[in-house]
């Protein structure tokens, strides 16, 4: 097959339709963010389930993801348990060390680290 299919071309038009859609809808449905924090942080004030999954998908990167399924298919099912291991371990640090010291710093990212030491 040379090309894309009609169907392919259709699934492609309406997700980036329902995507402009949601940017209209929340451009004009009220000035809920003022400012760039608010819009930015969401103020801090985020409940669990939105702050995991977006450190979940900040963990999870489009290169990681391709890069695991090559090394699966490459080197076998066996890579999958030391990914598994490593990505916990990540996780794990990530929330017993970095977490806490750089949430009372207020910070946005980590990059902001060397301005306020």
């Amino acid at each position: 097959m040379a090309g894309l299919h009609w169907a392919d071309y259709l699934i492609f038009a309406f997700f980036l339709l329902a995507s402009l859609a949601i940017g209209v809808y929340h451009a004009f449905s009220g000035n809920k963010q003022r400012t760039t924090q608010e819009f930015i942080m969401a103020d801090r004030n985020l409940k669990v389930l939105p702050t995991v999954i977006s450190l979940l998908v900040s963990f999870q990167s489009a290169i990681m993801i391709l890069g695991c399924s090559a090394e699966i298919y490459s080197y076998g099912t066996q890579q999958w348990f030391g990914i598994l291991l490593g990505f916990t371990f990540a996780i794990l640090l990530a929330e017993r060390l970095f977490v806490p010291w750089i949430f009372p710093l207020q910070l946005t990212s980590v990059y902001e680290v060397s301005r306020r030491l």
